[in-house]
């Protein structure tokens, strides 16, 4: 294995946060959208829910479904390329 230099590892993982913070599942639409979705709790009201985030001007459920089927194999890449830099840094 090659050794990176501290600093170019932190500069790995500021771009990986920085791809993080665009992703289309780290949206702020989204994000409220799911926290739409979190205050109905365990009620199976898709009614409501289509509703309340239709008056917020918010991604419908199935709009939701589609980001997330298109956008879920990038975000894990993501997540799992930040993990493995972290743990070298921590060597």
């Amino acid at each position: 294995m090659i050794a990176v230099q501290p600093e170019e590892l932190a500069r790995r993982i500021a771009k990986v946060d920085s791809q993080i913070a665009a992703h289309p599942l780290s949206s702020e639409r989204v994000t409220q959208a799911h926290a739409v979705i979190e205050a109905h709790g365990s009620t199976d009201d898709s009614d409501a829910i289509s509703r309340e985030l239709a008056s917020r001007g918010l991604p419908s459920l199935v709009e939701l479904g589609r980001i997330q089927a298109r956008s879920s194999f990038s975000w894990w890449r993501l997540h799992r390329k930040r993990r493995a830099l972290l743990r070298r840094a921590d060597r």
